[in-house]
């Protein structure tokens, strides 16, 4: 490897290290609140602190491109101030050639990146959803007592007395789904107590319903207990409705790949046999799948894009200091981040989708190099 190619390697790498660090410490404060409220479930420190780690590769996708846009404004900023690249044209160098470590290294980041948004990523997603579901179930209380889950599962709950989160709760209302019928099941205690093996209510009424063919009539059930005891483990099935799926996010590429195949399966054959009720649906789940691994590509590929873009506009020919591509930079980056964004909600139209991820690098790449040729005729 040549003495320049180490030096300018080095340069690059160490400051894209620092940024990727930092930019994990600043996401990580921003994930605070649900980090705090894994810890509110009643998990123990080690859970916490694996719950914290798996957070670690879902940010690194996010966190690798911008550093990686810095590094390198950073690098090409100092060789220009202390005149390196002059120097190093001067010995023979095209502009391609000194930029050259650079892409090249920018590019096997993008593949780690790719890696890390595919297997790892959605490793960490989904075994962070499931020791959080593993927790609600352990301690069904907890799960009482936050009101957005139980909207998500259709519950309503409400303690009109003082409570302790995940402990006890006094003068309690609550209505669940009747799994037989369209009707509720009401559902009012005195006090509900919890501990890491039972449950256990005080002054306990329970109103419900029971028909159980259709001809015949409801049967109305009101039930008074003084005092009721379960086990935890049979009073989570009553809580057992799923309030997260596996969604594409959660699989791993070649599990992907399959739910691809499966999804395309599904639409032939609902287009074969003239289901055309199917085939919306059908079409709409493979579309999905398709503009999932378009995303992942996308966030990958940023690693190069941006470090080319950072590469461009960061060098300064001029004797003149110019903050005129900083501001460039910063109307890329957004756009990019505009249209990543919006894309998710054309997720099922897959011709849009595919539009707003992959179009800002064209655009991005098609810039920088515009701008690499300039400056390597000595135009501004």
């Amino acid at each position: 490897m040549p003495l320049f190619w180490r030096y300018l390697l080095s340069q690059y790498l160490k400051t894209f290290s620092l940024c990727v660090v930092a930019f994990i410490a600043i996401l990580l404060t921003m994930r605070l609140d649900e980090i705090a409220y894994f810890a509110t479930l009643g998990a123990d420190v080690g859970h916490i602190a694996w719950f914290a780690v798996q957070q670690i590769p879902y940010i690194l996708p996010i966190a690798m491109p911008i550093a990686a846009l810095i590094s390198a404004i950073l690098l090409v900023q100092q060789l220009s101030h202390a005149h390196e690249i002059t120097a190093m044209r001067t010995c023979g160098f095209s502009l391609g050639d000194i930029l050259a470590p650079i892409l090249v290294a920018a590019l096997l980041l993008s593949t780690l990146n790719f890696y890390i948004i595919s297997e790892m990523s959605t490793t960490s997603h989904l075994g962070a959803g499931q020791l959080k579901t593993q927790l609600r179930s352990i301690n069904p209380l907890l799960v009482l007592q936050n009101k957005h889950i139980m909207q998500v599962k259709g519950f309503y709950y409400d303690t009109l007395g003082p409570s302790r989160v995940g402990e006890y709760a006094q003068d309690i209302v609550f209505f669940s789904p009747n799994k037989h019928n369209n009707r509720l099941n009401l559902l009012v205690a005195k006090q509900l107590h919890a501990t890491p093996e039972q449950f256990t209510g005080q002054q306990v009424s329970l109103l419900t319903s029971r028909q159980r063919h259709a001809d015949e009539p409801e049967t109305l059930i009101i039930e008074n207990m003084q005092s009721s005891t379960t086990s935890i483990e049979d009073f989570s099935q009553m809580l057992e409705k799923k309030i997260w799926s596996i969604n594409n996010d959660h699989l791993q590429m070649a599990q992907l790949l399959v739910r691809v195949d499966e999804a395309r399966s599904q639409l032939q054959a609902a287009q074969s046999q003239g289901k055309t009720s199917e085939v919306k649906p059908a079409k709409h789940f493979l579309y999905c799948c398709l503009s999932e691994i378009v995303r992942r590509f996308s966030v990958a590929f940023a690693v190069f894009s941006f470090t080319l873009m950072g590469l461009a506009f960061g060098i300064n020919i001029s004797r003149n200091h110019s903050n005129r591509g900083i501001f460039i930079v910063i109307f890329l980056a957004a756009l990019y981040l505009i249209a990543f964004f919006a894309a998710k909600s054309f997720e099922h139209a897959l011709i849009a989708t595919t539009l707003l991820y992959m179009l800002p690098h064209v655009i991005i790449c098609s810039a920088a190099l515009w701008t690499l040729r300039r400056t390597a005729h000595g135009i501004e």
